[in-house]
Order: C-alpha cells, then sequence, then structure tokens
C-alpha cells in the first residue's frame, strides 16, 4: 500500500465522492434530529439521467494480484435536490461502491468502524475462510478496526457483494444504506466483446422530509422493509442510450432489505447465463425472472433493432404473503431503467460459446437435513404444528421460542426501532437464533442435502453462508416433486409459501456457518441458525 494514500484513507475516513446521480458529492455529517413522519417520495428525487457506473474503491497496492485497501462506514450528509441532504451510513463516502478483482487476487481490507455502533463486514457470496467471513461474532467496535484477507480461489468469479451483519443490528445499517458490490472477474472471460456490461445495484430508501433515514415500523419487522425511493446505483429511473441491436448484459445486486423484484424488460425476451455463483452451463430464455434479496443475476438482452425507442426494465406487482397495512407501491409497476435506442446503425447479433461453463452435479448426499422456516406469534401455534408437518423440529432441541428472541442480549436498534418490533417469532426448526446455539454439526468435504420447508404464509428467500449449493428438485405446497430443469451455483433462493427445495452443498472450510432468510428484519427477528464444520 502507498503510504501516503493509506494516511489519506485513515485520516479522513476514505475519499468522500459519489459517482451516481441521485447523491454525487458526499459532505461528511452526523444527525441527531427527531424524523418527523412525513415521508420524501420519489417526486422529490430527478429521474432520467444517464446511468452512472458504480463508484469504485481505489486499490492501494503496487502490487499484481493484490487488492488491497480501507472500507470506513460512517455517517455521510449527501445532496439529494436543491436544500436538502440525505443523511446516509456509507462506506469511504460512496454510494454502492465496487471493488473489482479477479481470480487469484488476494484481497487486503483494513475495516476502520466510524459509526456510533458496532458493525462487520459480510461477503456476502464469496467463498472466504469463517475468521474472514464478517459474521455477528466477529463484531468491530465503534472506532476499532479489523483486517480482512483471502486468496479469491478458482471458480470464485461473479458478481457478489458486501454488507454489515452485526448481531441485532443489521437491518438499521442495511436501511442506512450500507453495501457495495464485489465483481471478481475470471481469469479468462468467455462472451464476445461485442457485449456491453452493466452492472445494476438496485436498492430503496425511505427518508422523512430532513432528508433522515426513517426509523422501521411494525410493517417492516414483519414483512421486511421496502423504502419508497428505488434506485439503481443510487439513482432513481436512470437512462441507458444504446445503438439498435446492441447486446447487452445486465449484471443485477437486490441490496434491498425486503423488496422483491420481478423483473420484465418492455417488449424484450431476457436471457439468463448467470446466477449467484457464476456462469450456467447453457443460456435460459426467460419472459420474466424474480430477483429476491440477497441474489444476483446475470442477463443477455439483445435490445431491439428500432431506432429512437424507450424501453423500461421495471419490477412488476409480486404477491409475497404481506401483513399488515398495505402500502401502495405493492400493486404498482416500479421503472428501474430506461433504455433507449439511438438513431445509429443497427448493431448484429453475437454468437454466444457453448457451453458457457460447466457445472459438475454433486454426487448422492452423505448427509440428509431437514430445515423448517416458520412464523409465530403468542397465543397462535407453530405453522408447523398447524400444518402437521412431521419434520417440524426435526435436527435440534426442543423449542427455544421466547428464550433468545428479539431484545435479549446486545441490541443496536434505536428506540424508535424497538418500540415498534412485533410480537412475532421467525424460527428455522422452532428456534430463535442466539450466539451461543449450534442447530447443526457437519463435516469438510461431505455432500449434504438439506430438504428446506417454508411452513410459512409468506414468502422466504433462504441465504447460506461458506459454500454455495445447487438446487435440486423443488414442490410447490401440495404438489409432486420436480426435478430442477438445470444446475446453478447458489447462495441464496426463494422459498414460496409451503414450498420445499433440496438443496445439495459441500462445506470445504470448517468453522460455524450460518443460514437464515435474507428479509434482513427476519433475520434479526430470530430466522437464522448456525451449522459448525470440522
Amino acid at each position: 500500500m502507498k503510504r501516503r494514500e493509506f494516511l489519506r484513507y485513515t485520516t479522513l475516513g476514505g475519499i468522500a465522492l459519489s459517482g451516481s446521480g441521485l447523491l454525487v458529492h458526499a459532505l461528511a455529517g452526523r444527525h441527531t434530529q427527531a424524523s418527523p413522519t412525513a415521508l420524501l417520495d420519489n417526486a422529490s428525487i430527478p429521474a432520467g439521467q444517464p446511468l452512472q457506473p458504480l463508484p469504485r474503491i481505489a486499490n492501494l497496492s503496487d502490487q499484481v494480484g493484490r487488492f488491497q485497501s480501507v472500507l470506513t462506514p460512517a455517517a455521510h450528509a449527501l445532496p439529494v435536490s436543491d436544500g436538502l441532504e440525505a443523511k446516509l451510513w456509507l462506506y469511504n463516502g460512496k454510494v454502492l461502491p465496487l471493488i473489482e478483482v479477479r481470480e487469484g487476487d488476494e484481497l487486503d481490507i483494513t475495516l476502520i468502524n466510524e459509526l456510533e455502533q458496532e458493525t462487520t463486514l459480510h461477503w456476502h457470496g464469496v467463498p472466504v475462510p469463517q475468521s474472514q467471513d464478517g459474521a455477528p461474532w466477529e463484531a468491530v467496535l465503534p472506532g476499532e478496526s479489523r483486517h480482512y484477507r483471502y486468496v479469491f480461489h478458482r471458480g470464485s468469479a461473479g458478481l457478489h457483494w458486501f454488507h454489515p451483519h452485526p448481531h441485532e443490528g443489521t437491518a438499521r445499517q442495511v436501511a442506512h444504506g450500507l453495501a457495495g458490490a464485489l465483481l471478481v472477474r475470471p481469469r479468462l472471460g468467455v462472451l464476445p466483446a461485442e457485449v456491453e456490461e452493466h452492472l445494476l445495484v438496485v436498492s430503496d430508501l425511505r427518508l422523512n422530509m430532513n432528508g433522515e433515514v426513517a426509523p422501521h415500523t411494525s410493517e417492516d419487522w414483519m414483512n421486511g422493509r421496502e423504502g419508497e425511493l428505488l434506485l439503481v446505483n443510487g439513482q432513481r429511473e436512470p437512462r441507458l442510450d444504446v445503438a439498435p441491436g446492441t447486446t447487452l448484459r445486465l449484471r443485477l445486486v437486490n441490496a434491498c432489505a425486503g423488496r422483491y423484484l420481478r423483473l420484465r424488460l418492455e417488449d424484450h425476451e431476457l436471457t439468463l447465463i448467470g446466477t449467484d455463483g457464476g456462469l450456467i452451463e447453457r443460456p435460459q430464455p426467460l419472459e420474466e425472472l424474480l430477483l429476491t434479496p440477497g441474489e444476483r443475476v446475470d442477463l443477455l438482452v439483445r435490445i431491439s433493432e428500432k431506432s429512437e425507442r424507450s424501453f423500461e426494465l421495471a419490477s412488476h406487482p409480486y404477491t409475497r404473503g404481506w401483513m399488515g397495512a398495505k402500502p401502495a407501491h405493492l400493486d404498482e409497476i416500479a421503472s428501474l431503467l430506461s433504455i433507449h435506442t439511438l438513431n445509429t446503425g443497427v448493431y448484429p447479433a453475437v454468437a454466444l460459446p457453448d457451453p458457457l461453463s460447466h457445472i459438475e452435479p454433486l454426487g448422492e448426499p452423505v448427509v440428509r437435513r431437514q430445515v423448517e422456516l416458520t412464523e409465530v406469534m403468542p397465543d397462535h401455534d407453530n405453522h408447523g404444528a398447524v400444518n402437521g408437518d412431521p419434520h417440524a423440529g426435526h435436527g435440534g432441541s426442543d423449542s427455544h421460542h421466547g428464550t433468545h428472541g428479539p431484545g435479549h442480549g446486545a441490541s443496536h436498534a434505536s428506540d424508535d426501532d424497538r418500540a415498534v418490533r412485533p410480537k412475532v417469532d421467525f424460527l428455522i426448526n422452532g428456534r430463535a437464533f442466539a450466539m451461543n446455539d449450534v442447530l447443526f454439526e457437519g463435516q469438510v468435504g461431505e455432500v449434504e442435502e438439506w430438504e428446506v420447508f417454508n411452513n410459512s404464509h409468506m414468502d422466504h428467500p433462504f441465504h447460506v453462508h461458506g459454500t454455495h449449493f445447487q438446487v435440486i428438485a423443488t414442490r410447490d405446497a401440495d404438489r409432486e416433486w420436480r426435478d430442477a430443469p438445470w444446475l446453478a451455483w447458489k447462495d441464496t433462493v426463494n422459498l414460496a409459501p409451503y414450498q420445499r427445495l433440496r438443496l445439495r452443498m459441500v462445506f470445504l472450510k470448517p468453522g460455524d456457518w450460518l443460514f437464515h432468510c435474507h428479509i434482513i428484519e427476519h433475520e434479526e427477528l430470530g430466522m437464522m441458525a448456525t451449522i459448525r464444520v470440522s
């Protein structure tokens, strides 16, 4: 690392620049004012600006194959419109910053915590050693620092991301804007050079009229928070101009806490070429795609040959079992990106290699496990008991309902957040998460098959740390099992109400690994557990 640049980071808390059209120049600031109830709406933010690339975290190393830098989460006030600043928490003052590396590179990051609460740095989707995973056990106190260092092995290419993961503090930190993208490029790319690539990180915010992040509501805790301001790379409905016939590679991250994205591109077919863990073997044509919190997707689309036309990439309404007062935006089509064709010559179609990659199916499992996701309300029976599921509670001790639920142990929720937390537990195998509780024990290198059952009335995106898995089969409610139509490496997958999935995975590194619902509020209310791998 260049000493002068290192000192610049450690003394200033990072280079305070944002590359987005919404939040352009970062000004360090703190906020203590109470939040009024009136909320800032989308109309307060300019739309239709040219799509901006994600702002980059600078590599301070002179050494080839090594990425070294500093990430400093801190409070910042960023201009939104005339006279209004958004008061967010950001890494290095940047909105959704990007770290870009290659397979075989070493990542060397120092986290300096300038927040007023503990935090961690979780590398979502990256197969790191357990000590580098940024789990709640590895909390970094205010004013302290922590070093993360690991190598991206062969096969780790893909679009991943990073975000905080402290115990009972994740929801508030994510709501304030803490997240970033991690792009691992392969040593040898397989797509033609004519393909035009864009990284799109979708996030949302809820700000009051003072530009402060509004506190959680009870509906947020029950359903997962959906901010009224829907953003792409920190911008509202940005515009992308392309030549007619251009083949676009759109690589998306759903960095929202609870919002589901039902993606459609007007008058176009989408082609799926990759998921969380990288490229799939062969392209899959789709009319639409559901991208749930925490998931990533790699899409190709050949834009219309007609010039001077506009097409909207939008998220369409999706029913996921909402509880409580229903916000209006749930029934609305939400525009994400407007694609405009120029008055130029038509680009020819591109030919893709066949196959794009090779995914070796995992063999027969040595271990089979049952995982059940449930919700428990006071004076109501467990959903598993109601539906008579024979596996309810399998794989763990007696129910710990009420023992480890919200409000027990260290908490970083604000008083406003804590006051509106509903009396509901979100559970795995009848148990709420506890820091010292281990639900399963496994062995390095063994093929495991998990049957995950969503025994509840609402969708849950299921995420596993420390590995990727293959979805082998699915069973919707009371229907028959169906084999998965193609193989992909995943770390996050959605389960609809009363749906079952069979997942196969191998843990290659020892340690305590989390698995949980990636609706951040459900995770924080207990729908998280630990497997100890030896």
